[in-house]
């Protein structure tokens, strides 16, 4: 990929999600598997907000509940069977789509569930195929949550690369969208220009993408 394609690329992302308006330029929440996993569930056809409200606001609500760093689901596990005291931290009674059970509930099991397959910390976060079914087998959760939830952690699935990449070829019209190896390397470069890491950049344009294909679903 060329130099004028990476201006191409910038220009596209200052006119698509703007730095000023865009409130997904951030990294996700690298080493914090809790913050993964709350913002997987309380993204899900909400309003993401500011630092203050939204969905970052239930993040920080169980930031200062815990006092601890947020890296351990066995936390949020221990409310899976009295979810009313997880209730009253986060302050957010959202419920899940298919309205089964709330936000709060299904994230303490989605906790409980894998923990019990040994994944506690986001060291252990894996693509596969047991973690994932043991989230998605909550009520409410779905792959879409799955494929949030590991790009919080910087896990990158098939399905979250495959967005990073159609993002690419439609912001260059390409005929075909870039390898994984171009792909990596308009990222690196067009994160460098904006100052900003890779996975930064990734991070913004993967959820833009999500965003365009729900709303395209919607029509």
């Amino acid at each position: 990929m060329s130099t004028a394609h990476v201006r191409a690329l910038l220009d596209h992302v200052a006119t698509e999600l703007p730095r000023e308006s865009w409130p997904h330029w951030t990294e996700g929440w690298p080493h914090e598997i809790e913050a993964g996993l709350l913002d997987a569930a309380f993204s899900a056809r909400a309003t993401y907000g500011t630092p203050t409200t939204g969905v970052r606001a239930v993040i920080t609500r169980w930031r200062d509940h815990r006092a601890a760093p947020l890296d351990d689901l066995t936390a949020l596990a221990a409310h899976a069977d009295e979810p009313e005291v997880l209730l009253a931290v986060l302050n957010n009674r959202q419920r899940v789509p298919g309205n089964y059970t709330t936000k709060a509930e299904a994230v303490a099991s989605a906790a409980r569930s894998l923990t019990e397959l040994s994944c506690t910390t986001s060291a252990d976060l894996r693509d596969d195929e047991a973690q994932r079914n043991g989230l998605v087998a909550v009520p409410g959760f779905g792959g879409a949550t799955w494929e949030c939830f590991t790009m919080q952690l910087g896990v990158r699935t098939a399905g979250s690369h495959q967005l990073v990449c159609d993002f690419l070829g439609e912001a260059l019209d390409l005929e075909t969208p870039p390898s994984a190896a171009e792909a990596e390397d308009l990222l690196a470069a067009a994160a460098a220009r904006l100052g900003i890491t890779p996975a930064t950049f990734t991070h913004a344009v993967w959820r833009y993408q999500r965003a365009q294909r729900r709303v395209a679903g919607a029509r």
